[in-house]
């Protein structure tokens, strides 16, 4: 990968965050998952993870527990970070 893609990647990543920031400032409503739907887009097995280790928070409304698209979103962003740091290390 040449560093043009790479720093393309790069700037596409921070730009969907900023905009998933934005978004959880001007309409928060549009930024809370129910549990089901995190798990839906996330993947259970992952949303797992990411909570048990403390990284992925949620509310309580009501009975039912919300969690942040944005936070998930950068927990997402982070770990394929690490994963091409890991790859480039090894190579």
């Amino acid at each position: 990968m040449s560093s043009i893609e790479f720093l393309a990647q790069n700037y596409e990543q921070v730009s969907e965050l900023i905009a998933g920031a934005i978004v959880r400032r001007v309409k928060p409503v549009d930024d809370e998952l129910s549990e089901s739907e995190a798990q839906k887009a996330y993947g259970t097995r992952w949303l797992n993870r990411m909570r048990d280790a403390g990284l992925a928070k949620f509310t309580r409304i009501s009975n039912k527990k919300i969690y942040s698209r944005l936070q998930l979103d950068c927990l997402k962003a982070a770990e394929r970070e690490q994963a091409k740091l890991i790859i480039k290390k090894n190579n």
